[in-house]
């Protein structure tokens, strides 16, 4: 069985919208785009109070970091607040 993190897909919605991705919801799944860097994050279809995927966040961590949206050591909370 996958772990939740504590994080709901609503929290994680916001926090990445904040970034500057914008998102969409289709049959499959939820597509967060982020032009000026050209990152693209997929997700299942997450209800908006359901935990988020332990192995999500890993992604998420990583994809921004990667793109310099975000640092690799940024703790899960942050994903929780909006960004400065």
């Amino acid at each position: 069985m996958i772990k939740r993190s504590d994080i709901r897909f609503s929290q994680l919605r916001a926090f990445l919208e904040g970034l500057g991705f914008s998102a969409t919801r289709g049959k499959q799944g939820w597509r967060f785009v982020h032009e000026p860097s050209d990152t693209i994050l997929i997700f299942r279809p997450y209800r908006r109070t359901e935990r988020v995927f332990m192995p999500d966040l890993f992604i998420i961590r990583w994809q921004l970091d990667g793109h310099g949206l975000l640092p690799e050591n940024a703790s899960d909370e942050s994903l929780t607040k909006a960004p400065a």
